[in-house]
């Protein structure tokens, strides 16, 4: 059975994080020897962190239009849904004061 390169990218990814996560006795020891086990620590928390978010190069592109995966949060308005970035502005009260007019002129 033939892997694609998505497959084997997402294998390659979770075998870095087991990586990052196994203890290493001899790097901790020098951390310790040198004074920065700590902030080797540190430095290994944030190397997971960017490791995890780390969106595969081999995965198939987003449909036309579709910029990334981030979900914006909507408001209900009487004329329907809207961003919540675009409610904090001027259209916020725009839209909340759309129940007095007829809806229809939107």
């Amino acid at each position: 059975m033939s892997e694609t390169k998505q497959e084997k990218w997402d294998r390659g990814k979770t075998l870095m994080l087991e990586s990052l996560h196994k203890p290493d006795d001899r790097l901790r020891g020098c951390a310790h020897n040198q004074e920065c086990y700590h902030e080797l620590l540190e430095i290994r928390d944030e190397v997971i962190e960017l490791v995890r978010a780390l969106e595969n190069p081999h995965a198939e592109p987003l449909p036309f239009g579709k910029k990334n995966n981030h979900v914006e949060p909507t408001v209900t308005t009487p004329a329907g849904e809207i961003s919540e970035t675009l409610y904090s502005g001027t259209l916020g009260s725009y839209y909340d004061n759309m129940e007095s007019r007829n809806l229809g002129e939107v």
